[in-house]
């Protein structure tokens, strides 16, 4: 999946193309287990229009393995945060090798476990109905190979990958950066409507979509352009209404819609899938380090 966008703020602009060789995340999969890479430098990259990090720091990276019982993640490459800054907490994404015992999860509650367990890389033939199915306007522009090129909303597009699009609204939203914004949506019960207004906004939101299959007629390529411009005038919205708010949240809320009301945030991927019945997953690295009961208590509180 590579990932470009397009900011404007103030006046100023700032764009990033879709670098198909540089992408954002990759995932393999096969029957017995998923290897996933997020590319930590490259997203940020992509997503704001320009780089936060030093020159020399080329490998800022998150590794995850799936499988039936556990997921074991490898944070090792984000020493570099920690070295920058002693006083940093990220909490259960702190630098080390560690696993997520997916059992103990599930035997809590099985909405937890697959909330957390569903895989990203789902049935390309099943995609290459849903994808299309989903479409509000659809016109084939070739045959060779088949594409189609239509319209749907973000909350179908988000269904139609396999995904839940409230939950989907909510972690987009939450890094958006506003004073405050990241501690009321990570406290569930400050929500006051906010998960609602956001759900509505992905209900109507519109997403350019351009399917490609193969000559199996399996998914190949998946295009997708939507503009999130809207979102800065529901968060507006929210704190106008929020009652609960201090008077220095309220004075940071204000500078913050001041500065977002008028933006632009247009995001574009592309995600190329290629089928391999001989590909052979690496094997998670071996570790000892049980961060499930860290985990147990973030997922909640992210959404």
């Amino acid at each position: 999946m590579s990932v470009g966008t397009q900011w404007k703020i103030l006046g100023e602009e700032f764009t990033t193309g879709i670098d198909e060789q540089s992408p954002v995340f990759v995932c393999e999969a096969n029957f017995e287990r998923e290897h996933c890479t997020i590319d930590v430098l490259k997203l940020t990259e992509s997503l704001f229009g320009f780089s936060f990090w030093p020159d020399d720091w080329d490998d800022l990276g998150i590794e995850m393995w799936f499988h039936q019982e556990r997921i074991v993640v490898d944070t090792s490459a984000t020493q570099p945060l920690v070295d920058a800054d002693p006083d940093l907490d990220m909490g259960p994404l702190a630098p080390g090798v560690f696993f997520i015992d997916l059992t103990a999860l599930g035997a809590g509650s099985s909405e937890f476990m697959d909330a957390v367990s569903g895989s990203s890389t789902p049935d390309l033939r099943e995609m290459a109905e849903s994808l299309p199915a989903a479409l509000t306007t659809i016109e084939q522009t070739s045959t060779d190979p088949p594409t189609f090129v239509g319209t749907t909303t973000s909350a179908r597009l988000i269904e139609a990958l396999g995904g839940d699009a409230e939950a989907d609204a909510l972690c987009e939203v939450a890094p958006l950066g506003m004073p405050s914004l990241r501690d009321l949506i990570l406290a569930r019960n400050n929500f006051n409507g906010l998960d609602e207004l956001i759900a509505q906004f992905y209900e109507t939101n519109t997403a350019e979509v351009v399917v490609e299959l193969d000559d199996r007629g399996l998914l190949s390529v998946l295009w997708t352009k939507e503009d999130f411009s809207g979102l800065f005038s529901i968060i507006a919205e929210y704190w106008s209404l929020n009652t609960e708010l201090s008077e220095q949240e309220r004075q940071e809320a204000q500078e913050a819609i001041e500065l977002f009301e008028s933006a632009e945030f247009i995001v574009a991927t592309r995600v190329a899938y290629e089928s391999d019945a001989d590909l052979e997953v690496p094997l998670p690295p071996p570790t000892a380090e049980d961060r499930t009961e860290e985990w147990r208590e973030f997922f909640p509180e992210c959404g």
